[in-house]
């Protein structure tokens, strides 16, 4: 799977850095193959990121990242049952609240 990836980051001051991302990569679930997904139904195209970092001391620093992926939907058709259609969705979200210390 091949997948396209941007990065920024922009250091406003010396306390403050800010960061953004993209990511995208081309449906990684075939139609065909819904069913053997159903489990685990990793269907993201896009992923949009964002965080900042800010020490608190010479030593220490708080740093925060969110992750947004939108809805995606993939259908087709169950090879095990004649007529029946699957659907698989999945919307992400993720977030993370991390402290740094150098030794």
């Amino acid at each position: 799977m091949t997948i396209y990836k941007l990065g920024v980051q922009w250091q406003q001051s010396k306390d403050w850095i800010l960061r953004g991302g993209l990511s995208y990569g081309a449906q990684p679930i075939d139609n065909s193959q819904v069913l053997f997904n159903i489990l685990a139904p990793g269907v993201q195209e896009w992923h949009l990121t964002t965080g900042f970092s800010h020490p608190i001391t010479d030593k220490d620093e708080l740093s925060f990242a969110f992750m947004y992926s939108p809805s995606k939907t993939v259908k087709g058709s169950n090879p095990l049952s004649q007529g029946q259609t699957i659907e698989l969705e999945m919307t992400q979200f993720s977030g993370q609240f991390a402290w740094t210390r150098r030794f």
